[in-house]
């Protein structure tokens, strides 16, 4: 199966167009964006299954490979490295968990409560499993809200990964594209009244605007907006506060491909060489026996395979032989072209590659390992995926940020996502005698110290660390003045040590002179 990315969803319609309408307007607009939309979701959907199951080891070589000779050996086996590189790209980028910091000084302790609160919602576990769903399918969904009346804990927000099979952003086809609406498709049945003993089935889809909630279904053959119970009220639309649009779609490219797309002409080329290398070594073993001059029969050939060995004549005439026929693929040659594909899949992902086979390359040390087996490439890489996760997240942090606003005493009353920034914690500790020494260099001239931290790549935080820095050691001080005041002050030593020798000297002449006139007096006496 080919597949080529997910197809983003758009309406010929602008959110205000949609915000402005009521009642009837409003429903009719809806469905007639539903009616385009659902078949592309469907499409999106069965792709977003099958690579799924791919992840999980289901994969072409099990219905691609046909083998026409000798078919009773016909192996078919999974080297799944689709699993293995996205389980390294989600370490690699998501291992540690993000950490929301801060532009200034002022909002350093709200954002701290922030923290407190996703930390709480196990955000770090829930971006893990949604930058899997992006790397396997090329996009994730994520639900923020008010808790649920009744299921109120420490933080006053939900953070819910939606299953990226079910679930559609709607974008204005309009310049700028802005999303218009968001829905989750469910599967719903209820009894027959006809036939108790027969559920029928439907599709209901759960659309959310920015200001309200709708339910939109199928049950009775064609799409029709559903009444919903709240507080034991038949309603058509369930108002949402927040005026925020609270489901978020996550990608980092704009065809919304996944990793399992991009390699998986590689990973389905490994799979059959490792397939036909396994049947190889199954009819070397299980090689077909040539008789020549003899002449046996099924019965006796039974017996020759149970006892393992034969007995033949030859006549005058007729020299009688038996022989395997066989021919083995060339080893060496299979594992250079294992070699390469290896190597093209781990450099197309942007994925590092240990040493072949374990062997020692004498200038692969320090920074040169780092770069010959691609850390330095996989970090640059993975710095994209930084910027368009946080540019997505910033959906989910203005609903989180508003919610924290409008919950009483949530410790965040003036916090503004402008006021934050995400940072990645990957290990920035590679080289790092080089960075530590280029600090050192950057303090000597005189560069801010927030300016230096984050120039050097070794700190999550760079404010939070400068500001720290501040409290132990007070604020930063001239190098260039301390030095020149040095300086100065060695000078004006200098010039004092000087003249207090000049006036020993000075002294000594003055007393010598002295001693030498009471001398002669004493001798005219």
């Amino acid at each position: 199966m080919k597949t080529y990315g997910r197809r983003t969803i758009y309406a010929n319609y602008t959110e205000e167009e949609l915000l402005s309408s009521t009642g009837k307007d409003l429903y009719d607009k809806i469905l007639d964006i539903l009616k385009n939309a659902i078949p592309i979701h469907n499409f999106n959907k069965n792709q977003t299954k099958y690579l799924q199951r791919y992840y999980n080891g289901i994969q072409d070589i099990y219905v691609d490979k046909i083998k026409i000779t000798r078919p009773e050996i016909d192996n078919k086996t999974v080297e799944n490295w689709a699993y293995a590189l996205i389980d390294f790209k989600k370490a690699f980028l998501l291992g540690k968990p993000i950490q929301y910091v801060q532009f200034n000084s002022e909002s350093e302790e709200e954002i701290a409560k922030l923290n407190q609160y996703v930390r709480y919602e196990n955000k770090k576990a829930k971006d893990i499993l949604l930058y899997e769903d992006i790397l396997i399918a090329g996009r994730g969904f994520r639900y923020n809200n008010f808790d649920k009346k009744g299921s109120e804990d420490e933080a006053p927000f939900e953070i819910i990964n939606v299953p990226n099979d079910s679930c559609e952003v709607v974008y204005s086809s309009q310049l700028g594209n802005k999303q218009l609406l968001s829905f989750i498709e469910s599967s719903m049945s209820y009894i027959d009244s006809q036939n108790l003993n027969k559920q029928k089935r439907y599709r209901e889809y759960t659309v959310y605007l920015r200001n309200k909630k709708i339910v939109v279904s199928d049950k009775n053959g064609e799409l029709a907006i559903e009444e919903q119970n709240i507080d034991g009220k038949k309603v058509k639309e369930v108002p949402i506060l927040l005026n925020e649009h609270i489901i978020t779609e996550y990608y980092t490219n704009k065809n919304r491909i996944s990793l399992i797309e991009i390699g998986k002409d590689l990973f389905n080329d490994i799979n059959y060489l490792e397939s036909l290398d396994k049947d190889d070594m199954e009819q070397f073993v299980n090689a077909i026996m040539v008789f020549v001059n003899a002449e046996v029969n099924s019965k006796e050939l039974k017996e020759i395979r149970e006892m393992g060995a034969v007995s033949i004549a030859s006549t005058e005439n007729k020299q009688a032989n038996v022989y395997l026929l066989e021919q083995r693929l060339n080893a060496e040659t299979t594992q250079t072209y294992y070699n390469r594909l290896l190597n093209a899949l781990h450099q197309i992902l942007g994925i590092p590659m240990a040493s072949d086979n374990g062997s020692v390359s004498y200038g692969d040390t320090g920074q040169a390992k780092l770069t010959g087996q691609g850390f330095t490439s996989a970090g640059i890489r993975a710095e994209t995926d930084e910027t368009m996760f946080a540019m997505c997240d910033i959906n989910s942090l203005k609903v989180i940020v508003k919610i924290l606003k409008e919950t009483a005493n949530s410790g965040i009353t003036k916090l503004k996502v402008s006021d934050i920034d995400t940072k990645f914690q990957r290990d920035m500790s590679d080289n790092l005698l080089v960075k530590t020494q280029a600090l050192l260099n950057l303090y000597n001239a005189d560069v801010p110290r927030k300016f230096a931290n984050a120039i050097i790549g070794l700190f999550g935080d760079p404010n939070a660390v400068a500001q720290e820095q501040e409290n132990l050691f007070g604020k930063q001080v001239s190098q260039l003045s301390a030095k020149k005041e040095g300086q100065n002050t060695n000078n004006n030593n200098t010039t004092t040590d000087d003249n207090t020798n000049k006036n020993n000297i000075a002294n000594n002449q003055n007393n010598n002179i002295t001693n030498t006139q009471q001398k002669d007096t004493q001798k005219q006496s």
